[in-house]
Parts: structure tokens; sequence; C-alpha cells
């Protein structure tokens, strides 16, 4: 008998890169957000001629562009000025204020013991550091309502909107969450360091959407891999589910998928329907509890749909992030009860059976 995995090689390839269609993609053009684009860069144009930048919050539902735009905008002022020293945080993975000051000094290349250090003295260690290198921290700290609900991420926050009146490091913090009022329950004192710059992500149109997956479309498949209509139907029906261009892209993505198990040349309609059926965004109910999903989210609760432990889970998922980051998601989903977690005694050891709700 042929080695299976020969035969299913020998079908039709139609990716080119499919890690283009993933959420944590970064492109080359942002269709759609230019304007987002435009006004985050002038916040932070100050940086690069070593001033203090201006403060911005970026809010809005889920799949309209924030973490891009940010991620975007910290990648371009990277190349233009060596003065800025630019660092992207999830508040999901770094939660605490000890973790995102380690954060913050790792990117800055302090190396901490691995004995456990008071958030202060990192915060000490950030300061002095900054100082001597004369630079300008521009901060992205995303999900950032992870730390604002806590005492200790109200601190961060203060700290860090603080460092350039208190110790003279200049200090830009660009904040994203999906919740419109989260800045009208931060203290005043931090509230108004935000308020001079906030941007509301509306949800994207049909032809934006139709705009970001042609462009997409382009890296991720080979020439001439999808049939002229797929993109129109995978933008309606993200469209229909709120302008969320991470449907959409998941919906394009598990389409190819589909062909590619087909053994198909091209992409079809048919393709996106079955995808869109195993995806079960047409029932209300799933979409309310795994609509705002992104692919990672919605890739670990289809590998944790029979149970498996936490070290399986990780090293199956592993090309698409690391331990830390799918830990913190786990937890998340958790919280949502669209995951279960329990403890196991595995040998002399122990694990988490992880299981979809």
């Amino acid at each position: 008998m042929a080695n299976i995995f020969s035969l299913l090689e020998s079908k039709a390839n139609i990716f080119r890169n499919e890690a283009a269609l993933l959420p944590d993609f970064l492109p080359s053009e942002l269709p759609g957000r230019e304007k987002e684009l435009k006004s985050l860069a002038y916040c932070l144009l100050p940086a690069s001629q070593n001033r203090q930048p201006q403060h911005a919050l970026l809010f809005g539902p889920p799949g309209t562009g924030k973490t891009s735009v940010a991620k975007f905008v910290l990648e371009q002022l990277k190349a233009y000025t060596s003065r800025a020293c630019p660092i992207y945080i999830n508040c999901w993975e770094y939660s605490t204020r000890s973790s995102v000051f380690s954060a913050i000094a790792d990117a800055l290349g302090e190396l901490l013991p691995r004995r456990g250090i008071a958030a202060d003295e990192i915060f000490s260690r950030i300061i002095e550091i900054a100082k001597k290198q004369d630079k300008v921290l521009v901060l992205v700290l995303d999900e950032i309502d992870r730390l604002g609900s806590s005492h200790e991420g109200v601190q961060v926050l203060y700290d860090l909107c603080r460092a350039s009146e208190s110790y003279g490091v200049k200090t830009g913090i660009i904040a994203i969450t999906n919740d419109e009022l989260f800045h009208m329950r931060l203290d005043g004192r931090i509230r108004s360091s935000f308020v001079q710059n906030t941007f509301k992500f509306l949800p994207y149109t049909v032809s934006q959407l139709k705009e970001i997956l042609a462009s997409r479309a382009k890296i991720a498949f080979d020439p001439l891999a999808l049939e002229a209509d797929v993109i129109g139907l995978c933008a309606a029906i993200a469209f229909k589910k709120g302008g969320d261009a991470r449907i959409a892209l998941s919906l394009l993505h598990k389409a190819g998928k589909e062909a590619e198990a087909e053994g198909a040349s091209k992409v079809l309609t048919k393709h996106v329907r079955q995808a869109e059926q195993k995806a079960d965004y047409s029932n209300a109910k799933s979409v309310r509890k795994f609509g705002q999903l992104d692919e990672i989210d919605q890739q670990i609760v289809q590998a944790a749909k029979d149970g498996i432990l936490s070290g399986q889970l990780y090293q199956k998922l592993s090309w698409l992030a690391r331990p830390r980051s799918l830990r913190a998601r786990i937890e998340r989903l958790a919280r949502l009860g669209i995951l279960t977690v329990e403890e196991r005694q595995i040998g002399k050891g122990k694990s988490r059976l992880i299981k979809s709700a």
C-alpha cells in the first residue's frame, strides 16, 4: 500500500502562503484603515524627535483592525527612527504589573534573574535603562481591559503615563480595547492622559472586507486558485456577522482547506458554504458564543473538542502560537464558559484536561 501521506501530498496544493490568512499575520498594507493609520502615526511622530508622544486609546468591536493598525504603526516607527523603542504587549499574556514590566525590561535587553523581583524594582530598572539609552518608550497594551479591571492594572497605567513627568522618561501608550466605555471607568488622573486621542474603529463595510480578502488572497493562494465569487461571498457573510475581518479571513482559510482536502484545483463557492456550515456561523447561539473568536481561539476549541491534555494541545498548535499565549487564551475561553479545564494526575506529575464545553 502506498504511503498515506504521499497520497495526500499528491493532491492539488492551492496554498502558496497559508499564514497570510491567520490573525497574527501583519500585511504590508491595511485597506480601509488609512485614516486611523495616519492619525495614530501623528500621535507618535514626536518620538522620532525625542519628544513626548501623545497617548491614544483604540476601541471598537473585535475584528475591526485595531491590533493590526497598532502593530503596523510600530513597525513603521521602528524603521523610521532609532530614538523610539516600540514594544507590543498583549495583556492576556501579561496580566500582572510584574509581568508587564518584565516584558518591557526584556524588550530593553535587561536580563532578569529567575528569582522573583518586585514590580517596583523592575520598573526602576526600566527607568534607568531608558534614561541611559535615551530612548522614547512606545508601548502598545492590547486587551487593556485585562489590566484596567484590577487595582494592580490601574497602577501599571499610572506608572507608565506619569513616567515622563515623574522620572523624565518619555513614554507613549497605545491602549486597545473592545469596550467603548473602558476609559470612563479609569481613575481621573489616568483618563485625562487618554481622552486627548480616542479612535473608534467601526465594523468593516462589504467593499472594505472584499479589499482585505483580495489583498491577502494574493499572498495566500496560487494564482487562479479562487473562483470569481468566493471573495464576495466571504465578505458578505462576515458583514452579516458584524463586519468582522477575522471572520472573513477565517472563512476564506477554511474554504481553502475544504478545497485542498477534496483535491480541487480551485476554491469554489460551495467550499465557502461548507466552511460556513462547519463553523456554524448560521446558528444564532453559536454566533453569540463563538462569533467573536479569532482563528487561534477557534483552533483551540476544535482541538479540545474530544478533550486533550494541555501539553498535547501546546504541541499540536505550536505552529500557531507560543505556549504562554495558548495558556492565556485557554484561561480566557474557560472564563467565558467555552472550555472546561480539569486538573489530572499523570504519573507523578499533573496536567490539565481541556475540553470544549
